[in-house]
C-alpha cells in the first residue's frame, strides 16, 4: 500500500500547485516559487506573489484538511452504522454545527472572541448527535433506522437555522446563506494552525480504534464477545466524529457529499481495512476538496461559486453511477 500512499500524495502536491495557478488574476508557475520561497525565507512579497502567499496558500490547505477530515468522518460512521450511505450531512451533524454556528453569527456572540463560532458549532453537533443516539439507542444502530434518524435530525436543525435566517438582520441573513452553502473565502493563515491541530488529534485517535471499529463492522454481539466495549467505542468515535465536523463547517460552511463519496469510491477499489482506507480516504478527500475549489473559483469568473455547488453535483453523479451499477 505505500506505493499507493506516495503516488496519491504526490498527486495532491501536483493538483495544489496546478490548482494555485487558477484565479482571477493570471498566475504563473515563477510566482508560486516566489511565493513559497518567500514564505520560507520570511522575506516580503509584493504583486502576484503575495496575492498567492496570503490567499491562495491557505485556501489550499484548508481545502486539504476539510475534504480529508470529512471523508475520514464519512468513512468511520459507514463503519460504525454498517451503511454506506452515512456521513456527516446526511446523518445530521453538519446541519447541527451550522445551526449553532448561525446561532453565533446571527445573535452576534463573542464571548470567546475567534473561538466563539467553533464553540457553537461544536456544540450544534453534539446536540445533533444526542439526538441521533436517542433516537436509535433501542434498536442496536439498524441501519435502516439510522439513516431515518438522521434525516429526522437533520430536517428538524435545517428548520432551526431557516428560523434563525430570517428572523435575524437582512443582511447577516445574506451572508449566513451563502456560508451555508460552503465556501473556503475565510481561509487564513491565522486559523490554519486550529484546524491542522483538530484533525491531527482526531485522524490519530481513530488511528488508535482502527481495529476496535473494523470489529464493529462484524455486528455488536460479535466484536463484544472480542473484547470490545460496544457502547463506549460508539459514543467515542461519535465525540470526535462531531468534533472534526464541527470544527470544519465552522471555518467552511456546510459541505455535503464529501463523506459519503469517497469511502464509497475507495470500497470499489476493493480497499476493506480501516487501516488502509484511513489515509487513502484522507488524501482522496483533500484531492476532491482542492479540484472542487478551483471550480468554484474558475466556472463563473470574476463571481465565485459555493463549493457545494460543486460537490453535490459530483457526488450525485458518482452516486447515480454506483446505483445504476447496484453497488450502493
Amino acid at each position: 500500500m505505500t506505493l499507493q500512499y506516495c503516488f496519491l500524495a504526490m498527486f495532491l502536491v501536483v493538483s495544489a500547485f496546478i490548482c494555485a495557478l487558477l484565479g482571477a488574476v493570471p498566475t504563473k508557475a515563477n510566482d508560486i516559487v516566489f511565493a513559497v520561497t518567500g514564505l520560507l525565507s520570511s522575506e516580503p512579497l509584493s504583486g502576484i506573489a503575495l496575492i498567492v502567499a496570503e490567499l491562495r496558500f491557505p485556501r489550499l490547505i484548508l481545502a486539504m484538511l476539510t475534504g480529508g477530515g470529512l471523508a475520514i468522518c464519512g468513512l468511520v460512521l459507514q463503519k460504525l452504522t454498517r451503511n454506506p450511505l452515512a456521513d456527516p450531512f446526511l446523518f445530521g451533524l453538519s446541519a447541527g454545527a451550522s445551526s449553532g454556528a448561525v446561532a453565533c453569527i446571527v445573535l452576534n456572540i463573542t464571548v470567546i472572541g475567534v473561538f466563539s463560532l467553533p464553540a457553537f458549532a461544536f456544540c450544534g453537533a453534539m446536540l445533533a448527535q444526542c439526538m441521533l443516539h436517542t433516537l436509535t439507542r433501542q434498536n442496536q444502530w439498524h441501519p435502516e433506522r439510522v439513516v431515518l434518524a438522521g434525516l429526522i435530525v437533520n430536517s428538524l436543525f435545517s428548520a432551526i437555522t431557516g428560523f434563525l435566517i430570517f428572523s435575524g438582520d437582512q443582511r447577516t441573513a445574506q451572508s449566513v446563506l451563502f456560508w451555508l452553502m460552503g465556501g473556503l473565502g475565510l481561509a487564513k493563515w491565522s486559523v490554519i494552525p486550529i484546524i491542522t491541530l483538530v484533525v491531527v488529534i482526531c485522524y490519530s485517535f481513530i488511528h488508535s480504534q482502527q481495529r476496535n471499529i473494523d470489529r464493529l463492522t462484524t455486528g455488536d454481539e460479535l466484536a463484544a464477545s472480542m473484547g470490545v466495549n460496544v457502547e463506549q467505542t460508539r459514543k467515542g468515535m461519535f465525540l470526535v466524529v462531531g468534533l472534526l465536523t464541527a470544527t470544519l463547517v465552522a471555518w467552511t460552511g456546510t459541505i455535503g457529499f464529501v463523506g459519503l463519496i469517497i469511502p464509497n469510491v475507495v470500497n470499489r477499489l476493493g480497499i476493506y481495512r480501516i487501516q488502509h482506507q484511513l489515509p487513502i480516504c484522507f488524501l482522496c478527500g483533500a484531492i476532491f476538496l482542492v479540484w472542487a475549489d478551483a471550480g468554484a473559483r474558475v466556472l463563473l469568473q470574476p463571481q465565485e461559486l459555493p463549493i457545494s455547488m460543486i460537490t453535490s453535483a459530483v457526488g450525485a453523479f458518482v452516486c447515480l453511477i454506483l446505483i445504476v451499477r447496484r453497488k450502493l
